[in-house]
């Protein structure tokens, strides 16, 4: 029995091995037959069929424009990336493959590295997909409530206005301003006597105002080199902080996957510290309906290094809706975060955070995003914990 089964995969292989020898993979074969694909609309089989020609050295131009597009209507707009690449390499200026793979980096939500694409588009395709040298890119507004279990941390307040411009093609300039607001407790020890004295609190408001303004530079297709400064003025119990950040970063984008390194130098609350980052995305599918961003953290600063790693991972759960979760593990008191637009310089170190945030498109231009924090710190100095709940809304506009 062991014997016939043998027999019987070897005939199988060998019938599999002589039906692929008698493919034609002539160009005049594959080009007919590819365009009889297009022509049919059989993306998943034009592209099968243009992998296996190429696999059969039948490589050219025709054939790439046609399995980028299959992909691209198959929502593969990774594939795509690869195809209409594979286009200029020998043909730089092919105007379908630009378009294409800025529409592919646009679904990607790589919205700045597309623009290097439009220097190739011609007058008339500007006019058409209205697009300037000189813009206003993205307007955006934020703003959270952050409540605690603890009497002696009050609820906070954050609000941000972010704005970002075009100037030219490849430089993008992204500017916002933050309010912070909190009130802390603080126990006034009160002298012994008898009876006891009552126990009082003294309050200290928070008042914090933050600037952040990001450069971002296209360095070709595939390259992005970034730099931003990020000022904090945070007054606290007579003292005045006037905290610093200096960011710089190198990203690379693949078709599947993007990969960034970065530091932050920074002076908070008087301490140096320093941080340095290294994430990868990934997009399995080639787009957003499922999506992955790894980040690992080291920070330095007076007191120690210390190691963070954040995780988000994000899934389309509908047509027009994607729920991204996230998790930050290890403690921390002072933390960078989406290239150091967010800073957390607070008083009490973070035992934990994690949570859920979900997007709706409302129209190919707006989105709307509603969020859940859930952290648990320390008061500072204590070994006590308590927990913080942040509910977070923010719309975005894209231009």
């Amino acid at each position: 029995m062991h014997a016939i089964k043998k027999i019987s995969f070897m005939l199988a292989w060998l019938f599999a091995l002589n039906s692929h020898a008698q493919t034609n993979w002539s160009f005049d074969e594959v080009n007919t037959k590819s365009y009889s694909l297009y022509e049919q609309t059989a993306w998943k089989e034009l592209l099968t069929y243009g992998k296996e020609a190429i696999a059969a050295h039948q490589d050219f131009k025709l054939l790439r424009l046609r399995m980028g597009y299959a992909a691209f209507m198959l929502g593969n707009y990774s594939e795509a990336l690869g195809q209409y690449q594979a286009v200029l390499k020998n043909d730089s200026y092919n105007t379908t493959a630009h378009y294409y793979i800025w529409l592919s980096r646009k679904y990607l939500n790589q919205h700045d590295l597309a623009d290097h694409e439009l220097r190739f588009f011609s007058k008339e395709d500007l006019a058409k997909e209205k697009q300037n040298k000189i813009a206003f890119t993205n307007i955006g507004i934020e703003a959270s409530l952050k409540t605690t279990d603890n009497t002696l941390r009050g609820n906070t307040n954050y609000e941000k206005l972010e704005i970002s411009n075009r100037f030219g093609w490849n430089i993008h300039v992204t500017q916002a301003i933050a309010l912070f607001n909190q009130n802390i407790y603080f126990v006034n020890i009160p002298r012994p006597g008898f009876p006891p004295p009552p126990i009082t609190y003294r309050t200290s408001s928070i008042n914090q105002v933050e600037y952040y303004n990001k450069l971002t530079l296209n360095m070709g297709r595939n390259w992005q080199l970034k730099g931003a400064y990020h000022y904090v003025n945070t007054p606290i119990d007579n003292n005045t902080f006037n905290n610093q950040t200096v960011f710089g970063a190198l990203k690379y984008y693949s078709s599947y996957f993007d990969f960034q390194t970065s530091a932050n130098f920074s002076t908070v609350s008087d301490s140096s510290i320093s941080q340095f980052d290294a994430q990868v995305g990934i997009y399995p599918l080639g787009n957003l309906s499922l999506y992955s961003f790894s980040t690992a953290i080291i920070r330095n600063r007076p007191s120690g290094s210390a190691f963070n790693f954040r995780q988000i991972l994000g899934v389309q759960i509908a047509s027009k809706a994607w729920l991204e979760a996230n998790i930050t593990l290890g403690k921390f008191s002072d933390l960078f975060e989406n290239d150091a637009l967010y800073i957390y310089n607070q008083i009490d170190p973070n035992q934990f955070k994690g949570g859920l945030t979900g997007y709706i498109s409302l129209s190919p231009a707006s989105v709307l995003a509603i969020g859940y924090t859930l952290e648990q710190r320390k008061i500072s100095n204590t070994t006590n914990t308590f927990i913080q709940h942040s509910i977070t809304g923010g719309l975005s506009w894209k231009f």
